[in-house]
């Protein structure tokens, strides 16, 4: 147990200080052997205190970075890496760089058409 009380702190603030020091480092307030030493405090700090220590001679602070979202559907990415894939073989089988022109858009258009069929289906049933 840690003999002095109070919240601990947790992995995104210390991911944010992390962040914070990189961007002092790439503006040039920290060197590396700072930046790494500061780096190494942060990794071993256990209260809010000891990560404010590590700031005092520097201004400011870095806004949270966006948070990393994942993608809601992949399919679409899935069928285009499938039409790139059979587009490539049938260019190869073939021998007809045609193919890779032929499929992406034969699988466009049959795309397009399907969605237009289901987003009427839809409406229909709205």
């Amino acid at each position: 147990m840690t003999d002095t009380p109070g919240p601990r702190i947790s992995v995104a603030e210390r991911e944010r200080a992390l962040r914070e020091l990189s961007h002092h480092l790439g503006t040039g307030r920290i060197d590396l052997d700072e930046f790494e030493t500061r780096s190494a405090a942060v990794a071993a700090a256990n209260q809010p205190a000891e990560l404010a220590e590590l700031f005092t001679d520097l201004p400011g602070v870095v806004p949270d970075a966006a948070p990393l979202t994942s993608p809601g559907n992949p399919l679409p990415a899935i069928a285009a890496a499938g039409v790139v894939a059979l587009a490539v073989v049938l260019a190869l089988i073939f021998g007809s760089w045609w193919m890779l022109l032929v499929v992406p858009t034969v699988a466009g258009a049959s795309a397009l058409v399907a969605v237009k069929r289901l987003s009427g289906a839809r409406q229909k049933g709205t």
